[in-house]
């Protein structure tokens, strides 16, 4: 999906039901930083190649800082971003427990 797809495709009723109960299911915290927001956490697709057909593991929540600091470490190519999500999510996962 291209970047005016994207966008597009997160303007339907289907994604904004997605993307609140993703918000809802991590109580409107940053998954990384654990900030709490009613407004301005973004949703980071893990896997790009799901867009449109993403699932619950196929992203995470974000504020808009660690959002910011997630898209520039994905610059790096020595960096492994997905490893990282996944096991910041498997944290935040067990930390709720």
């Amino acid at each position: 999906m291209n970047s005016k797809e994207k966008k597009k495709f997160r303007q339907t009723k289907k994604w904004k039901e997605f993307r609140k109960v993703m918000l809802e299911k991590v109580d409107y915290k940053c998954q990384m930083c654990s900030i709490k927001k009613k407004k301005g956490l973004h949703i980071h697709h893990i896997n790009e190649e799901a867009y449109g057909k993403e699932t619950s593991s196929d992203v995470v929540v974000l504020c808009s800082l660690c959002h910011r600091e997630i898209e520039r470490l994905l610059k790096r190519k020595e960096f492994d971003i997905n490893i990282y999500i996944l096991q910041l999510k498997n944290y935040y996962n067990e930390s709720k427990k």
